[in-house]
């Protein structure tokens, strides 16, 4: 008979592995070779991260916009040809790291919608976003939160 590993909800846990921090809340965890790692679905880990970085009231940061292309398989080419910019520009905007990069807000903003696209979200959701996103951003930067408990 097989001991059932130890586990337990950490109420906030930032984990680091998308490239920059994102404050995960009550998050399941196990214990693996004596250490707490977080029991969640990465994939759908991201796809909640690449929803909140749409909605994210502050503006991207490099390390943000290389997990975007990086998320949707796209090459430095192939992501700035999508967005009219050269692949220098976009090696530029992601070298930047954890701060905000020199790129215009209507390229952000295109940048977003373009999440939603590729995620395959409603018109509706278009809609409320473009809504949302008619100022520039313009909140203190800092980590993502998500509520790992919470449905998606």
């Amino acid at each position: 008979m097989t001991a059932r590993p130890a586990t337990r909800t950490t109420r906030r846990f930032t984990y680091d592995g998308l490239g920059f921090p994102v404050v995960l809340h009550n998050v399941p965890m196990v214990r693996v070779r004596g250490k707490w790692t977080p029991l969640i679905d990465y994939d759908a880990l991201a796809r909640r991260v690449l929803l909140a970085l749409a909605r994210k009231p502050a503006r991207l940061t490099g390390s943000e916009i290389r997990f975007i292309r990086l998320s949707f398989e796209m090459t430095l080419g192939a992501f700035g040809a999508r967005f009219d910019v050269s692949h220098p520009a976009v090696l530029k905007w992601e070298r930047v790291g954890h701060g905000p990069p020199s790129l215009k807000w209507p390229v952000e903003k295109d940048i977003r919608l373009f999440i939603l696209d590729r995620l395959g979200a409603r018109p509706a959701a278009f809609k409320a976003l473009y809504d949302a996103l008619r100022e520039a951003a313009s909140a203190t930067p800092g980590p993502l939160e998500i509520d790992v408990g919470a449905a998606a």
